[in-house]
C-alpha cells in the first residue's frame, strides 16, 4: 500500500491549474520542501468557497494536503506573502519558468536551491531595470545544474585548457566546450569563450553574451525536452522571443 502523504502549510507557488469536476481545480505546485506536487482543490471555484486566498501563479502559498498517490487532496490553503504582479510580457517569461518545473521536475523531489532560484528571479521579473533575458538565462543554468546537467565552463574538454575569451568554442551537450577547429561539429552550437566565461560569472551586461547565451541554453534544454515545444514560447512569440 503506498505511504499516505499530510503535510501542513507547506511554502510554495501555483505552477498551473486547471478546472475539475464542477466547482474544483487540479493544481501543480513547487514547494519549498517538498518539490512538485500535484492537488486537487476540492469546491474553490463555487460561489460558496470558503476560500480566500488568491489560486494563481506567482502569489506565495501555503498549503496543506493529504493523499496516497500522485494527486493528493488539498485540505486547507493561506496566503504565504505579496503576490508578485509581473509586469506585461513578463507574466509570459514566468510561465515559461513554471513550465520548465513542470515538463522536467519529477513529482515529490526536492529542490530547495533550485527553489530560492525561482523566487530570486521572480524578483527579478518584477524589476523592469534588469533585462529579462538575463534572468532567464541564470534560472535556466540553475535548472540544468540541479536537473545533474550542469554546464562545464571552466576549460576545454579535449585539451583541458582553460577557456579563453577570444576563442570559438563547439558545445558538445554530452561533454562540453571543445575548440572549434574550421568546420567540424557544426551540428552543435558554435559560442565564444567571452560568452562562456560570462555564464559562469552570471554577466550578461553584453547583449552579444545574451544572444549566445540564449542560442546555448535552447539547445541545452531542447535535449531533455525531447524537442517538443513549449506552450509557453509559442505564446511568447506573439510579442517577443524569450
Amino acid at each position: 500500500m503506498a505511504t499516505e502523504h499530510r503535510q501542513q502549510l507547506q511554502y510554495g507557488f501555483i505552477l498551473h491549474s486547471r478546472p475539475y469536476r464542477d466547482t474544483s481545480s487540479l493544481l501543480d505546485i513547487f514547494t519549498r520542501d517538498g518539490g512538485r506536487v500535484s492537488l486537487v482543490a476540492r469546491g474553490v471555484r463555487g460561489s460558496r468557497s470558503r476560500n480566500n486566498a488568491r489560486l494563481e501563479a506567482f502569489v506565495p502559498l501555503l498549503f496543506s494536503w493529504v493523499g496516497r498517490g500522485e494527486l493528493r487532496t488539498m485540505t486547507a490553503v493561506e496566503s504565504g506573502g505579496a503576490a508578485c504582479s509581473l509586469p506585461g510580457s513578463r507574466i509570459i517569461s514566468g510561465f515559461y519558468m513554471n513550465e520548465l518545473i513542470l515538463r522536467l521536475l519529477h513529482r515529490d523531489d526536492p529542490h530547495p536551491e533550485l527553489f530560492a532560484c525561482y523566487e530570486s528571479a521572480l524578483r527579478g521579473l518584477l524589476d523592469e531595470t534588469v533585462p529579462q533575458e538575463a534572468v532567464l538565462r541564470r534560472y535556466e543554468r540553475e535548472l540544468l545544474d540541479e536537473l545533474g546537467y550542469g554546464l562545464q565552463l571552466a576549460e576545454d574538454v579535449h585539451s583541458g585548457e582553460p577557456l579563453q575569451a577570444d576563442t570559438q568554442y563547439c558545445y558538445h551537450p554530452e561533454q562540453g566546450p571543445i575548440a572549434q577547429v574550421g568546420s567540424q561539429q557544426r551540428e552543435y552550437p558554435v559560442i565564444s569563450g567571452q560568452t562562456l566565461l560570462a555564464i559562469r560569472a552570471n554577466d550578461y551586461r553584453e547583449p552579444g553574451v545574451l544572444r549566445e547565451a540564449k542560442i546555448l541554453m535552447r539547445f541545452l534544454l531542447s535535449q531533455h525536452l525531447d524537442n517538443r515545444p513549449l506552450k509557453s514560447r509559442e505564446l511568447y512569440w506573439q510579442s517577443r522571443d524569450l
